[in-house]
């Protein structure tokens, strides 16, 4: 499809005028290229030794098999860190190999690596070792342009990444789950914005760049856990705002990330447990940040009352503490997204900006046995076409607003507030 195409090209471009992760410099040869970083030495990767630890550069081929460069091996100095300068003028997909022993931890560059210029990434360790191995089947599947590194960071984290590493067909369930959401992306973007679309695209693109290179420098500089935490916070919190910067509304990008979500639990219900579980709290945590920072844009420009925004705060912290809790068990997952929709409500309901009766009465009918609700959640389980699931939510959004429409008792000036607000606290509830 075309929409496919465009999107491989402009990634492509993309990577090449963003030159990889965190670029900072020219280095004054200009004969090679600079990659900096250190091997965590934590109980995660196992690595005990500098001395035993030879780190070299190397490169992922188009089967998705990690090849090293000869003559870059180097070893770690006496705080872990590492310097490699290599000739990239022959290489693509760049990839740092550590070796200590029989073990073998990996971490990629993002984009093009050009030489001249100097890159910093994240500690090397099983987290990102699992990391390069959902790039190398994204390579081999020839899908790694339309899945940016940032999506990867998303999903893997510490807390699964031994099981991901440890298995070639986790990874691969993963690799394929992304591509499905950035064609969901692709397909979405060709829908709203059209002939602008790739112009669009590459807005968001560059602000998914940017929120990664600065994860990764705060990573390398981060000391202990509560910095580590903080980087993190401040990834998702920009990851949060990507869309807008390709000047989506606050609740097309809440849509849209929801939409990517949703298609990615679907691509990995047959992944373990585990894995599945701590996924199922990064991209519900994800889609919360979003839902409630769209909540909040609609309810200010409604002018609702400072005690409902108050209360709108308060149900957003409530809601992303509670998906933290939930160790990723779907069910405590959706209950979290229902508190939140209901607080929501009553908020509404409380507020003199909005008809009570109305709020009441519109969010009855929507999740009434032949409401809305009913027919998105089942029209969408398992559903995992792009095409497909931009109708599904489309329909959604219409029966939304015919329901607010047919509304007897609501105001004029309600209807488009009432109607995106509904949506936003029904379609993740």
């Amino acid at each position: 499809m075309r929409f496919t195409k465009t999107l491989k090209l402009l990634t492509f471009a993309l990577g090449i005028a963003f030159l990889g992760v965190n670029c900072s410099s020219s280095n004054d040869s200009g004969e090679s290229a600079m990659i900096s970083g250190r091997v965590d030495s934590g109980s995660q990767s196992k690595v005990v030794s500098n001395e035993a630890t030879v780190v070299s550069a190397g490169y992922i081929n188009s089967s998705g098999q990690i090849k090293t460069i000869e003559g870059t091996e180097t070893e770690l100095n006496s705080s872990g860190r590492y310097n490699l300068a290599f000739d990239a003028e022959a290489y693509q997909n760049i990839v740092v190999v550590a070796k200590s022993g029989s073990q073998t931890w990996t971490g990629y560059v993002e984009g093009s690596v050009e030489n001249g210029s100097e890159y910093t990434i994240k500690p090397i360790d099983v987290e990102s070792s699992a990391e390069t191995m959902v790039y190398s089947e994204l390579i081999a599947d020839g899908n790694a342009e339309m899945v940016h590194k940032s999506e990867v960071e998303a999903v893997i984290t510490a807390n699964n990444a031994s099981q991901v590493h440890s298995s070639t067909t986790t990874s691969a369930k993963i690799a394929t789950a992304l591509y499905n959401s950035a064609r969901v992306r692709a397909e979405y973007f060709e829908s709203k914005f059209e002939s602008e679309a790739d112009a669009k695209m590459s807005m968001a693109a560059s602000a998914m760049i940017d929120a990664q290179a600065e994860l990764e420098a705060r990573l390398d500089a981060a000391s202990d856990a509560s910095e580590k935490e903080g980087a993190y916070t401040a990834f998702f919190n920009a990851m949060s705002s990507v869309y807008l910067d390709a000047d989506l509304e606050a609740k097309e990008s809440a849509q849209l990330i929801e939409m990517w979500g949703r298609v990615f639990a679907n691509s990995t219900a047959t992944v373990s447990s585990n894995v599945k579980e701590e996924m199922n709290t990064q991209v519900s945590l994800f889609t919360a940040i979003v839902v409630d920072k769209a909540v909040r844009a609609e309810l200010t420009a409604a002018n609702a009352e400072q005690s409902t925004m108050d209360w709108a705060i308060q149900a957003g912290s409530d809601l992303k503490a509670s998906i933290n809790a939930s160790a990723g068990v779907r069910s405590e997952i959706e209950a979290a997204f229902e508190t939140y929709h209901d607080d929501i409500k009553s908020a509404m309901e409380n507020d003199s900006n909005f008809t009570s009766t109305v709020i009441v009465s519109v969010d009855t009918d929507i999740n009434s046995s032949t409401g809305a609700k009913s027919s998105f959640e089942s029209s969408i389980a398992a559903t995992i076409s792009a095409d497909l699931v931009l109708n599904i939510y489309n329909s959604f959004y219409t029966s939304v607003e015919s329901t607010v429409e047919s509304n007897n008792e609501i105001s004029a000036a309600e209807v488009e507030t009432v109607t995106d607000l509904m949506i936003l606290i029904n379609t993740s509830a």
